[in-house]
């Protein structure tokens, strides 16, 4: 009786969490396929759900840059920082979509786009990421981008998310 009253929160078993990000991660390598062919980019082979979303988040930053006619070893320090921030935020959504370790992901995709020498950037922007989550509605704004993006990765999209993250740069000397 007293479980009458009671509500049980019903969570799924968890190889169907596995089955959802399986899924996932198909869906998205399929679906971006042209995108980085056309760009010259590939999302590497990977074994579990939190290297697909760190090799992702690499991959899609590098399409922004790509698309946004950017390179990342020309941009000056601040924007650089942005272009991490930014990152930040695309692993943040996609490992939402893939139950991957979100700690584990930033810190690989951190890695793999910035320098040895700027490892200590990767620290500074997760205080960063938490202050800009401070402000609400440009943080809603940002991953509501990146979601469409992530929902239907097309051109139009990517011009979509390439433009706000241009948006976020300081113009460049």
């Amino acid at each position: 009786m007293l479980n009458l009253f009671a509500s049980r929160i019903h969570t799924e078993p968890e190889f169907i969490s596995e089955l959802r990000a399986v899924e996932t991660e198909d869906r998205l390598r399929k679906t971006m396929a042209g995108l980085l062919d056309a760009a010259g980019l590939e999302i590497n082979d990977t074994n579990t759900p939190t290297e697909f979303a760190a090799a992702a988040t690499v991959a899609i930053m590098k399409l922004v840059l790509v698309t946004a006619g950017r390179d990342f070893d020309k941009l000056s320090f601040e924007n650089r920082f942005v272009t991490g921030l930014f990152g930040f935020l695309v692993a943040h959504k996609l490992s939402r979509r893939t139950n991957a370790d979100l700690g584990v992901v930033l810190g690989i995709a951190g890695l793999d786009l910035f320098s040895r020498e700027e490892i200590d950037q990767i620290y500074k922007l997760g205080s960063s990421y938490r202050r800009l989550r401070q402000h609400r509605q440009m943080h809603v704004a940002l991953g509501e981008i990146i979601e469409e993006f992530l929902s239907r990765p097309d051109e139009a999209a990517l011009a979509d998310l390439a433009d706000v993250y241009q948006l976020c740069l300081q113009a460049e000397a």
